[in-house]
């Protein structure tokens, strides 16, 4: 048994552990310079949050030696399991009491835990095991790249021939937006990413992408008029995206039937027609879903980011502050517990210590601690890759892209939020951003991948 153990953590990805407890250290050595007292001074005093996000790591290490000591088939067979426990926690959280706006917390005397955060665990584990249960030969040319999907009408023929991979990600999605908490719904949209790699979303992503590009058009000019060239019928914004997407399409469609040969014409015409029909819902969703679904402060957040508002001192304070702490930093920074901005004693920079922590980290070691950051976390991104490629189980190849995934979407939405390149959604920063729910979710999700990883080379049964 014991020669068993040791071989078992001899196997673990060494360096996948060794940039983890690097990040967790620095993260925690950012948290206690952002709200450093003279008065409390001790690292280890849990009345603050650099004590208390000690004590969260603690519990997330005992977590991680519980891990450790299961087997992968353990956690392949419970996947299932553990999702419904996350979904019910989803659930009743609903009936808790409000904290600003939201019923995101379990609150425990003092101590707040975030169920929202440990779903992301159960979706990761659920989608593994149902791509793993699912990924014979016959199964993936059913339900994967040969779903029909050529277009952007093969949405709603993917939604209908995976119905399951459908719930498993909306269900959770729809107790998050209940909450609300639009931050971690998009969070949960990164396991697309996921099931693209495994040959289950298409061209889902491109739809996406262009989703993305007529929502913000849409936004830009939906309150602006302008003149229809050689007419004098004065257009709204949305009148004239549809316009322009009607020339489009008949630009398209005139193209087709000038190159295509007549036999493949059919398809493409329909595939054109589809797309044109998706795209006018969704601009006309776009702008009901903005004026009547979205809370003022989110279309706030939304204006400051496109440009539609310019109020540094009122509505765009915290992003004008994180942005100016982090050019304050320089080349090299002011030096460790030398910021003037992002401080304990001036408050410049509002959630300084959690959603924008990256600004303290950036005003203190400037752009070359914040190259660095980035370096630390693209390494970790891609270490979690080459992990997933290696394996022979498509459970832990699936498991591990989702954690990627994750990973990739909470870093790249903080980071863009401190600097000003993504709107305000309180999203934190993996081990650095000060919160228990995260570190313990953040760590767990990564000490199953190195557990499932260290027995890559036992065929499961």
């Amino acid at each position: 048994m014991r020669s068993q153990e040791n071989k078992i953590f001899a196997n673990i990805d060494w360096a996948l552990l060794g940039i983890y407890l690097v990040l967790v250290l620095l993260g925690i050595s950012n948290i206690y310079s952002s709200v450093y007292n003279p008065e409390k001074p001790g690292l280890f005093d849990l009345s603050t949050e650099h004590g208390k996000q000690i004590m969260w790591l603690g519990v997330a290490l005992f977590l991680g030696i519980i891990v450790f000591f299961l087997e992968s088939n353990f956690i392949r067979k419970y996947a299932y399991w553990f999702y419904g426990f996350t979904m019910l926690l989803l659930v009743g959280v609903l009936f808790t009491t409000p904290i600003n706006g939201a019923r995101s917390w379990f609150g425990f005397g003092g101590v707040g835990i975030q169920p929202s955060e440990f779903a992301k665990i159960g979706v990761a584990l659920a989608l593994a095991r149902f791509i793993d249960q699912n990924s014979s030969s016959k199964e993936r040319t059913k339900m994967g790249k040969n779903t029909g999907i050529a277009s952007l009408w093969g949405i709603i023929p993917f939604i209908s021939k995976n119905k399951s991979t459908a719930l498993i990600l909306g269900i959770p999605c729809a107790l998050v937006l209940l909450q609300p908490d639009a931050g971690t719904f998009i969070v949960f949209t990164s396991f697309l990413l996921v099931l693209y790699r495994e040959g289950y979303a298409g061209n889902i992503l491109l739809f996406l992408v262009i989703a993305v590009i007529i929502a913000v058009v849409t936004l830009l000019v939906a309150d602006s008029n302008f003149m229809l060239p050689f007419t004098k019928m004065q257009l709204s914004g949305k009148t004239g995206i549809i316009i322009t997407l009607i020339v489009i399409t008949g630009a398209f469609a005139f193209a087709v039937r000038s190159f295509v040969m007549r036999r493949n014409r059919k398809g493409i015409y329909r595939s054109l027609f589809g797309s044109f029909i998706v795209a006018v819902l969704f601009v006309n969703f776009v702008e009901l879903g903005y004026t009547n679904i979205l809370q003022s402060h989110q279309k706030e957040r939304i204006d400051l980011l496109l440009g539609k508002i310019d109020d540094p001192d009122g509505k765009g304070y915290n992003i004008n502050r994180a942005k100016a702490a982090i050019g304050s930093g320089g080349f090299i920074g002011k030096g460790y517990k030398s910021a003037t901005l992002a401080n304990a004693s001036q408050r410049h920079v509002p959630m300084q210590s959690t959603d924008f922590i990256f600004c303290t980290w950036s005003e203190e070691r400037g752009f070359l601690g914040s190259f660095l950051l980035v370096g630390l976390y693209t390494f970790l991104l891609l270490k979690m890759v080459v992990i997933a490629e290696r394996q022979r189980s498509v459970f832990t190849r699936v498991y591990a892209y989702c954690v990627a995934s994750i990973f990739f979407y909470h870093f790249m939405i903080n980071v863009g939020m401190a600097i000003g390149l993504a709107p305000v959604i309180g999203i934190p920063l993996p081990f650095f951003s000060y919160g228990g729910s995260s570190m313990m979710s953040f760590s767990v999700l990564i000490f199953i991948l190195l557990k499932l990883d260290s027995e890559r080379k036992i065929v499961l049964q």
